[in-house]
Formats: C-alpha cells, structure tokens, sequence
C-alpha cells in the first residue's frame, strides 16, 4: 500500500513539473516573438475571441447612383418640392412604440442630443424632440426611422 502511495506521489509531482515546465517555455517563447516583433516594428495579433461590431456606428455604403442623387436633392434647394405625402399619423405612433435605444439612435442621427451634462435625457423628453422634428422635417424622420426598423 505504501509503494502505490509513494508511486502516486511520485506521478503527480512529475505531472506538476511537466505542466509548470511547459508554461514557462510557452511564456519564454511567446515573449521571445513579441520582443523580436517589436523590435521589427511588425505586429502580428492573434485574435482569440471575435468582437462584435457596434452596429449603431455602421454607416450604410452608398453606391455612386445614391451619392449623385443625394447629392443633388441637397444642392438644389431651390426646385419645387413634392407636395408632402408622408403619413405622419403612423409615424407619431412608431415613435411612441419603438424601444429605448432605437430612439436613442434615431435621436443621435437627427442631430438630438440624446445625453445632457453627461446623463441620458428622459425617454419621454426624446420622443417628444422626436415629434416636434416631425412636425418641422417629416421625410427626415421618416428616411431615419425607416433605416431602424
């Protein structure tokens, strides 16, 4: 019974050098390739774990048709515009039904402050922004809230 316990003994302190001897090899190693990458001014980053974008900061890619259309209906403020066939009524009731950071969004790319001395406006205060940017540019709002849902 003795031999099997100093045999067992004798394997996990072999088990524990092996695994601590290769740890230490590995950092050897690894601090070897970063301080020859850095004295080769290269940088090579394994990425273990992949970050999710942040998708409110994606802008959307616009082709060169799109820009020259914009850009036209921008430059030319003084065409006649269409008479306004935005359906505010549905509209005002998206608003009122959208989640929190879709009118947070829809706030920021309207230009609405959607933070004040560094804390976030009421819920209720945005919408009501977001209404009264309605009521003064209806095919902005709509073209923004279009692009959330």
């Amino acid at each position: 019974m003795q031999t099997i316990q100093d045999c067992l003994t004798i394997t996990i302190v072999v088990l524990f050098a092996t695994i601590t001897t290769t740890i230490a090899l590995d950092l050897c190693v690894s601090l070897t390739q970063l301080w020859n990458n850095v004295a080769n001014k290269e940088v090579r980053v394994q990425q273990i774990y992949l970050q999710p974008s942040n998708i409110t900061t994606m802008q959307p890619q616009l082709t060169a048709t799109e820009m020259k259309t914009i850009s036209v209906s921008t430059t030319d403020l003084s065409a006649p515009t269409a008479p306004n066939s935005t359906n505010i009524e549905s509209l005002e009731l998206l608003i009122q039904k959208l989640p929190q950071s879709r009118i947070r969004t829809a706030a920021r790319r309207l230009q609405i402050k959607d933070k004040v001395d560094g804390s976030y406006q009421k819920l209720g205060v945005l919408r009501a922004q977001l209404q009264e940017k309605l009521q003064s540019q209806p095919s902005e709002v709509e073209r923004v809230l279009s692009n959330l849902c």
